[in-house]
């Protein structure tokens, strides 16, 4: 075909005939020049092209037509034609065929290589689609190229129009060859991997919307490719086929609406100031005609609904009011978590507006001032790693993706009149639902909360917070920490109340709702699952000591024997909480006594020797504690049944023989004979290698469970004065 067009070019341009005269001569000094037919003859190169014109019956339309701009090629150009055609002459190409190419080489008017300009321009064959005029594409940027073939020649006169010699055979193209001849590469190969090659050069006709080079390059950047080699084989067949529509729709047959293409789902057509696709893009270069259809170029790819990347990433980066949402997202590094498609996230997302009210509370001027780490740890608190749709939620604490000491950090939802997280932040637009989770969106951004902020954003920690800020401990509960709280609820609060018959917290006073406050805060994070039985220190104390909680674990967790934990692992930015159904009252050795099952022999003995007011007095005691093994031992030795079978007068005695005046830890306990509560005798204590031994036989098997009156060392027997 290129050979064709070259041959046809070299003949015109050679046949400019110039006739002068004698310098001596006043005859008229006018060019002298023939038709196209007769140029081509006088220049000795266009043979074949006349000869082919003489063939298709189209010389006489050469030599008359006024004005044409023929695209001439050479006798070689249509040498090379026949030798890709592998035919040996310009017979064996039938005159209909010779008659579309040849036609495929002119142009009404008279069009100089100064007229020409990149794009589009319809030739005199009509043998296109709904008789549409085929279009040669003409490029100028470096020379002169029309198709493939370059112009050689240039402007050559003829009496009925103008010639330009091209090196090759200018063959009428499918739309296929107009991607190939356009030099879009990208397309071209996306076709063939895509094995569509075959069936746009069918009979069609086709319209085909035709993304250039840097199109596809901006595709490759947001798929995050190299190239069309990693993209597979179906889904280019699916993009490409969503740029073609059955018919040949010139630009003046686009109107604007809806257009189904041949891939089963439709393109957006606008055509207000231009025309374009899917309000995204544009058509640049309009009405390429080829035999089968006509192309348009555009200047983006158009990504079927099918295909399009619908993550969370990409709703909020497409959505103007989460701009700075995008911003902090892209300074934490978290864009890639939430685009991620394989993951499953339930998104409550701040607009600019909360985004400002945050900037302003903290005195920032935005999320510059504020660090990566900061950044994500705030994100992170807004996203659960499920999909929770709105009608799905429910109220409660729930873990989020932001962690404190690898724990995941609590958000409180309520659902009564709207949702809410953490109290205040309402949820105003829901089920924004993206291909990898949902979206929320939120009128103010959730900061990670301390414990004390747990307690303020729930409406049923009121009286916690209420007593935490008389006993000013705020500030100390809103440090770094870790602590583990176990927080009553205002109907555990309202309990107490009504046994210590006070009104409220007003009737406490500070150093009171201190004790109780701190009694119920551990110096260290203890999630549920690494709970164990045992005493373990509070921060409230007792003689510069910390006093004891029994925690059990048996059907439950449960504090000082009757205390249940209702509510676990509400995690905070500096520990965590437990909610528990009653107040927890600092013990005294009594209580302690009394809250463990395995004193439950010594609770009926001070019982029954009526000792139970004394030992709740101020103290301090050092108590040491016979388990319930310990008295069935004596009973055993005794040949007694138990408790019942001693009077008041035989257990006073040996009771108050296990009370030490003073509160003495293991740590201060020393070799010797130590006072009791019985006047009449002391114990003998012995220290050796670490192991406390009383009269000789005795062990201390537990130390240090601190009351509000004294201390609890547990021992193995009971000391019989």
């Amino acid at each position: 075909m290129q050979t064709i067009k070259q041959t046809f070019l070299a003949i015109l341009l050679t046949g400019f005939i110039f006739v002068s005269c004698n310098d001596d001569d006043d005859a008229d000094m006018t060019p002298q020049v023939g038709n196209i037919v007769e140029t081509a003859a006088e220049a000795g190169s266009f043979d074949t092209l006349i000869q082919a014109a003489t063939r298709a019956g189209l010389a006489n339309f050469l030599s008359t037509q006024s004005p044409i701009t023929v695209f001439a090629p050479t006798d070689q150009a249509f040498a090379n034609l026949l030798k890709e055609l592998e035919l040996e002459r310009l017979d064996q190409i039938d005159n209909a065929t010779l008659t579309s190419i040849l036609k495929y080489h002119v142009v009404n008017g008279a069009v100089y290589a100064k007229d020409l300009s990149n794009g589009p321009v319809a030739t005199v064959n009509d043998g296109g689609p709904g008789s549409k005029d085929l279009s040669v594409l003409v490029n100028v940027d470096s020379g002169v190229t029309i198709n493939s073939s370059k112009v050689t020649q240039d402007d050559v006169m003829a009496s009925n129009g103008v010639i330009h010699i091209v090196d090759k055979v200018l063959m009428p193209p499918t739309v296929v060859d107009i991607a190939v001849t356009a030099d879009f590469s990208t397309l071209v190969a996306a076709v063939a991997k895509a094995e569509l090659v075959e069936t746009l050069n069918g009979d069609g006709p086709f319209t085909v919307f035709a993304p250039t080079n840097e199109a596809f390059d901006m595709l490759f950047t947001q798929l995050k490719v190299s190239g069309v080699d990693e993209i597979s084989k179906e889904d280019l067949k699916t993009i490409l086929t969503y740029h073609v529509v059955s018919g040949n729709k010139q630009s003046g047959d686009l109107s604007p609406g809806n257009e189904e293409t041949v891939n089963g789902e439709s393109i957006a057509i606008t055509t207000e100031g231009g025309v374009m696709i899917n309000e995204m893009a544009n058509v640049a270069i309009k009405d390429i005609q080829g035999t089968n259809g006509v192309v348009h170029v555009i200047d983006k790819v158009l990504v079927p609904e099918s295909m399009k990347s619908n993550t969370i990433a990409d709703i909020a980066i497409a959505t103007p009011d989460f701009s700075i949402l995008v911003d902090a997202l892209t300074k934490a590094e978290l864009v890639d978590a939430v685009a991620d498609p394989d993951a499953m996230l339930t998104v409550f997302a701040p607009t600019d507006v909360a985004f400002n009210a945050l900037f302003a509370d903290l005195k920032v001027s935005g999320v510059a001032d504020l660090t990566k780490e900061q950044l994500e740890e705030i994100l992170l608190y807004h996203v659960m790693g499920s999909k929770i749709m709105s009608a799905d939620i429910t109220p409660g604490y729930f873990p989020t993706l932001s962690t404190y000491s690898d724990n995941h950090m609590s958000v409180l939802i309520t659902t009564e009149d709207g949702v809410y997280l953490n109290g205040d932040v309402m949820v105003t637009n829901e089920d924004v639902e993206a291909d990898n989770g949902v979206i929320h969106i939120i009128n103010k951004v959730i900061l990670p909360p301390t414990v004390v902020d747990i307690a303020i954003d729930n409406p049923d920690f009121s009286i916690l917070v209420e007593a935490v800020k008389k006993a000013e401990l705020v500030e100390k509960l809103s440090e770094e920490g870790p602590f583990t709280v176990f927080a009553p609820t205002d109907v555990a609060f309202n309990a107490l109340f009504a046994d210590l018959k006070v009104s409220g917290v007003a009737d406490l006073t500070k150093e009171q709702l201190e004790e109780i406050l701190l009694y119920h805060v551990m110096g260290s994070k203890i999630m549920s699952a690494d709970i164990t039985p045992g005493y373990f220190p509070t921060l409230s104390t007792y003689s510069d000591n910390h006093m004891s909680v029994l925690i059990t674990t048996e059907d439950g967790v449960y504090l000082n024997g009757d205390v249940m934990v209702t509510n676990e692992d509400v995690e905070a930015d500096n520990g965590v909480i437990h909610i528990i159904n009653k107040v927890i009252l600092p013990p005294t050795v009594v209580d302690i006594a009394i809250d463990n099952p395995d004193f439950s022999i010594l609770v009926e003995a001070v019982k029954k020797a009526e000792l139970v007011e004394k030992l709740s007095e101020e103290g301090p005691f050092t108590v040491f504690a016979p388990n319930n093994a310990a008295f069935n031992k004596l009973f055993k030795d005794l040949e007694i049944s138990g408790i019942t079978d001693l009077t008041k007068e035989q257990l006073v005695p040996i009771l108050t023989y296990h009370v030490v005046p003073g509160n003495v830890l293991e740590a201060n306990v020393n070799t010797g004979m130590v006072p009791t509560l019985n006047d009449e005798n002391a114990i003998d204590v012995l220290v050796d290698n670490g192991v406390v031994t009383i009269d000789g036989s005795a062990k201390v098997i537990a130390t240090d469970v601190q009351g509000k009156n004294g201390v609890v060392h547990v021992i193995d027997k009971v000391l019989v004065p």
